[in-house]
C-alpha cells in the first residue's frame, strides 16, 4: 500500500455483555418477540460474536420463524437458539491472540522508530 492510504491499524475488541445487550436491542426493536425471549440468555451465549454476527443471529431467527411458520406472529427463543446454533463467530479466541501478539510488535516497531527515525 501506498503511505498515507492506510497509517493506522486499530483493533477492534469484540463487544462486552453491556454492548451486546445493546445491540440485541437495536437489531430486534421492530421484531414481533415472544414472551419467552430473553435477550440476557442471548447475551451470555454470543460472548465471542462481533456486531455483525448478532445482526445476522436476529436476521436468521427471523426467517427461522417464518419457515416453521409462514405467518409467524413472533420470534420465539428457539428461534434465535437456532439461529445462534447456524452462525459461527467470526472472531475466534485465536483471532484475538494474533491480534494482541501483532499489537505487541508493532508498538515495539513502532518505538524503535521513535529512537532511531529513518528520515534523519
Amino acid at each position: 500500500l501506498r503511505p498515507g492510504r492506510f497509517d493506522e491499524l486499530i483493533l477492534v475488541p469484540v463487544s462486552d455483555a453491556g454492548a451486546r445487550k445493546e445491540i440485541f436491542k437495536v437489531h430486534t426493536s421492530k421484531m414481533a418477540l415472544a414472551g419467552d425471549a430473553d435477550i440476557e440468555e442471548l447475551v451470555s451465549m454470543t460472548e465471542q460474536y462481533t456486531g455483525a454476527d448478532i445482526a445476522t443471529v436476529c436476521k436468521k431467527a427471523g426467517r427461522v420463524a417464518l419457515r416453521e411458520k409462514h405467518h409467524a406472529k413472533n420470534v420465539k427463543q428457539r428461534h434465535f437458539l437456532k439461529a445462534i446454533a447456524e452462525t459461527d463467530p467470526s472472531v475466534t479466541p485465536n483471532t484475538m491472540k494474533y491480534y494482541k501478539a501483532l499489537k505487541g510488535k508493532l508498538r515495539t516497531r513502532k518505538s524503535k522508530e521513535i529512537e532511531n527515525p529513518s528520515y534523519i
